[in-house]
C-alpha cells in the first residue's frame, strides 16, 4: 500500500510539472542514476598529476582515465575532454609542462553540468580546479597589502589559463567553450575583487569567498597561495557550494599540513 502511495506521489508531481509547462523530460531525468563515468570520478587525473613532479611521459599515460574522453595536445599543453548527457556536460583536465625540464607546471580541471540534477551527482553546475607554480616575481613583488597580492595572482592565473587554452581550444568546441567559461569565470571573480578589494581576504578562508556569478547566484572562490613551493591552488564551484577544502589539505603560511 505504501509503495502504491509513493508511486501516485511521484506520478502526480510529474503530472504537475507537465500540465505547468516543465515538461515531463525533466523530472523523469531527476529519478534517474547519471551515466558513468560518474561526476565524481571525473577528477581523476587531475587528482593523479602532481605540480612539479610528474612528467610529459607520465602525463600521457595517465591523464585519459575513460573511454568516453578524447585527447588534445600541442607542444607544451596536453587536454585531455569528454562529453555526456546529450552534451549537456563535459569535463576537461589540462596540463601545461615546464619549457626547460618537462615536468608539470600547471594543471586544470573543469567540469559543466547545464543538468546537474540526477541521484548521486555533486550538483554543481561548473566546478574549476587549478594548481599553477607561480614565478618568484609575482610571488614576492612588493605590495601594500596581502589583498593586493592575492587580487594580482588572481590577474596572473587569468593571463596564464587564457594561454594554456588557446593552445588547444581550437581543437574541440568542448575545449572552446571550456575556454570561454574560465575565462568568465575568472572575470567575474576579479570585477568583485576590484569592487570591494577587502573580499580578497575571504579567498584565503576555508569557506572561500561567496559571490554571485553572471548565470547562477550561488558561486564560491578559493585561493591557496604556497609560499614554500611557489604553487597557488584555485578552486571554485557554481551551483550547489559546499565547503572548499578538504581540511586534511589545509595548510599553513609555512606549507605544513593543518589537520
Amino acid at each position: 500500500m505504501k509503495h502504491r502511495c509513493l508511486l501516485a506521489a511521484v506520478l502526480t508531481s510529474i503530472a504537475g510539472m507537465f500540465l505547468t509547462g516543465c515538461g515531463i523530460e525533466e523530472p523523469l531525468e531527476r529519478l534517474w542514476f547519471e551515466e558513468p563515468p560518474y561526476t565524481n570520478q571525473l577528477p581523476e587525473a587531475y587528482r593523479k598529476i602532481e605540480v612539479q613532479k610528474t612528467t610529459s611521459a607520465e602525463v600521457l599515460d595517465m591523464v585519459k582515465q575513460y573511454y568516453k574522453e578524447l585527447v588534445s595536445q600541442s607542444e607544451s599543453t596536453v587536454a585531455c575532454w569528454g562529453e555526456k548527457k546529450d552534451t549537456s556536460q563535459f569535463w576537461v583536465t589540462m596540463v601545461a609542462f615546464d619549457e626547460e625540464n618537462y615536468n608539470v607546471a600547471r594543471k586544470y580541471f573543469l567540469a559543466v553540468d547545464e543538468k546537474a540534477w540526477h541521484l548521486h551527482n555533486e550538483n554543481q553546475n561548473l566546478r574549476f580546479d587549478s594548481q599553477v607554480a607561480l614565478d618568484e616575481q609575482t610571488l614576492s613583488e612588493a605590495y601594500t597589502s596581502e589583498n593586493e597580492r592575492r587580487i594580482a595572482i588572481v590577474k596572473k592565473l587569468l593571463e596564464i589559463s587564457r594561454d594554456d587554452f588557446t593552445e588547444v581550444k581550437h581543437d574541440s568546441r568542448v575545449l572552446n567553450e571550456g575556454a570561454m567559461l574560465a575565462n568568465q569565470m575568472y572575470e567575474r571573480i576579479l570585477y568583485v575583487l576590484n569592487e570591494s578589494p577587502a573580499l580578497a581576504a575571504r579567498l584565503a578562508e576555508p569557506n572561500g569567498l561567496d559571490y554571485k556569478s553572471l548565470a547562477f547566484d550561488k558561486s564560491r572562490a578559493g585561493l591557496y597561495i604556497d609560499d614554500v613551493n611557489n604553487i597557488v591552488t584555485t578552486k571554485v564551484r557554481i551551483g550547489d557550494v559546499k565547503k572548499l577544502w578538504n581540511i586534511k589539505y589545509w595548510r599553513n603560511e609555512k606549507g605544513e599540513v593543518i589537520y
